[in-house]
């Protein structure tokens, strides 16, 4: 049996009460669990931040011991990766690829928004009907 319009907002308007409070629940329980727990998520914010300080300068000391030695692995649990990177004008870059005819990708945001306002041959613009529902269907909840 196919189901009306009318019938379908309710129970669209339903179920969205009915999520909203076990949301609702949700978030009270967590903010009371945020409260209990107090201490033991600031002692745990503050240790993750002691690590990365604490990582950060074994990283720059198991660097600087590369410079100085070149040795990749200069003590046991610590490496060094050597990376290419490259280092340009993105500029030049662009200048290069349009040259070139490759490395190019449409940015279409920007071309869909001048599509929009300039008449292109090669554009058609259409009509595509979207369905929207109301935020607010708490009429429709018995």
């Amino acid at each position: 049996m196919e189901t009306s319009l009318s019938e379908q907002i309710k129970r669209v308007a339903e179920v969205r009460q009915s999520a909203k409070i076990l949301s609702d629940a949700k978030k009270a329980a967590l903010e009371k669990w945020e409260i209990e727990n107090r201490v033991l998520l600031e002692a745990t914010a503050d240790s993750i931040a002691r690590v990365a300080e604490e990582e950060a300068k074994l990283r720059e000391l198991v660097l600087q011991s590369y410079r100085d030695t070149l040795e990749k692995a200069p003590a046991p649990g610590v490496s060094v990766k050597v990376f290419q990177t490259l280092d340009y004008n993105p500029q030049d870059a662009l200048n290069w690829a349009l040259q070139h005819h490759i490395a190019l990708t449409l940015d279409k945001k920007a071309f869909e928004n001048i599509a929009k306002t300039t008449p292109l041959d090669f554009v058609t613009i259409k009509e595509e009907p979207r369905a929207q529902i109301a935020t607010d269907l708490s009429e429709y909840v018995r």
